[in-house]
Parts: structure tokens; C-alpha cells; sequence
């Protein structure tokens, strides 16, 4: 069941923020809300959700749609060395994408694992190139990684290149800018938003997150089914952090403004064929492990994600306490939560535990173990304060 009150968190984020001093235009408020709902496709089951650092981002200004142009496709071939040596990053694309603060479901042993892909697509009325540079995927989700280059000085003043369209989210989520379409006519949609990096004034980079378990649920096996991405609405800006701050639990609020948004002309399309999931470099702990009224059931570590299983108490219909779950690495390091997805062991009992599915950063490949903290959150608060309800180390294998 999904929850169908309200998180005190977010609510609590809002109350204190600063409004500008302008009200937000429509398509502004469209690029908030579609940020907020991280562009998830309407078919996604009918669970609670809940994603345990919420990201919120106060959007400025809006950016104008670039022109329908001619696109120039290549062919596919995975594990193709020579290819990816003629091209710039290709090999070690994954790693510069995740040295970056905001890119989700990081992980620096994803070019061990990923394949190379021959894939391009130019515009005939803008001096870019886009390429597909590495394909990852799991049981779960499947990993992009992408590259823009340009030959000329247009793209030397910026950062960033957003790649959301303006924000929207249009009616048919097959024409989102970054959805993947599947030959049968089913929809990908991206998890979160898409940016790409600057790496020189020639190259950005980026990463695409699509969380497959979505869909294949209902839909069958996509495995080498055909797919393809229409990339458009790039816009060119430089990005200033106005506030960030992080609590104890992992917990996550920032705040960016854009500058010097400048629409870049071009639409892209690329096509590929789904991977099957990947077998190596992957790491388990099957449970159960209770303690303190948490149980823990299980814990996968592969090269895109750490997915979580795990029962935690329910304060259903109270508006004062939550859960919320932290995963650290060995060394300490505080592995980035992605989302999370539960349901009542008894649906027909409110009361009862909720086991949910949490997804991480990947373990490093070098933690032998990894501990699990749980806190007890009290909204009631302000701030909000968190005590650790139990604390577990785990190994794995």
C-alpha cells in the first residue's frame, strides 16, 4: 500500500525555505514538480515509496526547447576495444561520471563490468556529438553512461548541460527526453535528473539510471529487446549550490540555482539492446539477522547498487515517528540512498511491520562488511532529531 498522508520530512524541508521574491512561472513550477517526482513512469506498481534523502532543488528559471534537427545513427557492437579507443572517455567513462557529488547509484568498479557500446548521434543544425559510451545492468537497474563533445568554443563558459527538457513532463511519457522506448511500445523511464558534467570545454558527461525492476514485474524478461532514446531540450548553464546540509542519518536537503542558461540546438536518438544482467562482482548476505525489532533478511552488493531487504516496526497514523535506514561501508563511507519501496507484512493490518526494499551506492569492492544503523525519527521535534534504534554489521560473500 502506499502511504496517503503526507512525509514530515519534506514538509518540514518546505516550511523552511526561502521563496523567491517572484512567483514561479508555469513551466517553472512544471520543472519543480517533475524533479520532484523523479520523472517515474505511471505504470510503476501501487506500493509506498519513499526515498530516504530527499533531494530538492529550487529552480530559477526556465530553459527554451531546441529545434527538431536530422540524426545521423550508428550501429551497435558491444566489446568493441578498437571503437572505444578512437573514442574520447569511452573506457574510463564510468569512473569520471561517479566522481561527480550528485551522480546516483555510483559506483568506481563499473568499467570492470560494463559494456562498451558503438553508438553516436549528430545533429545536422549543432557542432555536438552524443555517444553512448558503457551499458551496466543487474537484476535491477541498468546504468548508462554518455558523452558530449563538441569541436568548437561554444560550451567553454559552462559546467553543466541539463538534459530535462525544460522540467516538463510531458502527457506521453515516450517523449520525454531520456526515456528509453522498447519496440513493443512499452516506456523506460530515467530515475531522478540528468545532467552532464564538464570534463574539458570540449566534453560533458553523464550517467542514466533506469530502475528496470519497475517493469519487468509485469512485462516479462527485456533482455535483448531493442530500445530506443531521444535525447533533446539540452541546455547549456553554470550551477551554484545556494544551501546543503546533511544529518545524521543520511538525510539530504540541497538547494541550486541556474545561470546563464543558454538552449542548445539538437535532438538525439540512439538505439541499443538491453544486456542480460551482469553475474560477476557480485556480493550477498542472506539473513534472517533480528535485532531490537529489526529484521534484516538480506543485502546484494553488484557493480550498480546495494539493494536492501529489511523489516522495520510501523508508526503508521502517527505524525510524530519514522524510520529511516543508513548503509555504511567498512571504512565508514556513507553509501548514497537512493529510494525505497515497503508494504505491511498484513496489508489489512496498519499495525503491523513494514518490509521494505532500500537501494544504495554500491559497496566498494574492497568492504568486507558493511553495517546497517536504524533510526527512530522524531518529527515532533525541531529540528528533527534521530535516535539509532539498532545497529548491524554484516559480511559479505
Amino acid at each position: 500500500m502506499r502511504k496517503s498522508d503526507y512525509d514530515p520530512s519534506l514538509l518540514h524541508e518546505l516550511d523552511t525555505l526561502d521563496l523567491p521574491s517572484v512567483p514561479l512561472k508555469e513551466e517553472e513550477w512544471d520543472r519543480v514538480l517533475a524533479s520532484a517526482r523523479g520523472q517515474v513512469n505511471a505504470k510503476r506498481p501501487y506500493r509506498k515509496t519513499r526515498r530516504p534523502r530527499p533531494l530538492l532543488r529550487l529552480v530559477r528559471s526556465a530553459a527554451v526547447a531546441a529545434a527538431a534537427c536530422v540524426v545521423v545513427l550508428g550501429s551497435v557492437n558491444l566489446a568493441n576495444p578498437a571503437f572505444a579507443e578512437s573514442l574520447p572517455l569511452v573506457g574510463t567513462l564510468f569512473s569520471r561520471i561517479n566522481r561527480e557529488e550528485d551522480t546516483r547509484l555510483r559506483s568506481e568498479q563499473l568499467n570492470q563490468y560494463a559494456q562498451t557500446v558503438e553508438q553516436t548521434a549528430e545533429s545536422a543544425t549543432s557542432p555536438y556529438t552524443v555517444t553512448l559510451g558503457q551499458v551496466y545492468r543487474d537484476e535491477d537497474w541498468m546504468r548508462l553512461s554518455l558523452v558530449l563533445t563538441t569541436e568548437d568554443e561554444s560550451l567553454a563558459g559552462f559546467d553543466t548541460i541539463r538534459a530535462d527538457a525544460g522540467g516538463s513532463m510531458p502527457a506521453d511519457t515516450a517523449d520525454a527526453s531520456g526515456a528509453l522506448v522498447l519496440d513493443s511500445g512499452g516506456v523506460l523511464s530515467q530515475e531522478g535528473v540528468s545532467w552532464f558534467t564538464r570534463q574539458d570545454e570540449h566534453t560533458f558527461v553523464m550517467g542514466l539510471n533506469y530502475p528496470l525492476f519497475l517493469y519487468e514485474e509485469g512485462n516479462g524478461s527485456l533482455t535483448g529487446q531493442s530500445v530506443t532514446m531521444h535525447l533533446y531540450g539540452l541546455v547549456a548553464c553554470n550551477v551554484e549550490v545556494v544551501e546543503e546540509r546533511t544529518n545524521d542519518w543520511g538525510g539530504q536537503y540541497q538547494q541550486v540555482a541556474y545561470h546563464d542558461e543558454t538552449p542548445l540546438e539538437g535532438d538525439y536518438t540512439l538505439t541499443f539492446t538491453i544486456p542480460a544482467p551482469g553475474t560477476e562482482g557480485i556480493r550477498t548476505f542472506t539473513g534472517p539477522l533480528t535485532q531490537d525489532g529489526v529484521t534484516l533478511h538480506s543485502l546484494k552488493a553488484t557493480p550498480a547498487a546495494a539493494k536492501m531487504e529489511i523489516q522495520l516496526p510501523s508508526y503508521e497514523g502517527s505524525n510524530r515517528y519514522t524510520t529511516e535506514v543508513k548503509l555504511t561501508a567498512a571504512d565508514g563511507t556513507l553509501l548514497k540512498a537512493e529510494r525505497g519501496e515497503g508494504k505491511h507484512l498484513d496489508e489489512a493490518d496498519p499495525q503491523s511491520d513494514y518490509l521494505w526494499t532500500y537501494y544504495f551506492d554500491t559497496v566498494p569492492e574492497d568492504s568486507q562488511t558493511v553495517t546497517v544503523t536504524v533510526y527512530r525519527i522524531d518529527y515532533s521535534a525541531q529540528p528533527s532529531t534521530g535516535e539509532v534504534l539498532t545497529e548491524l554489521t554484516v559480511p559479505l560473500s
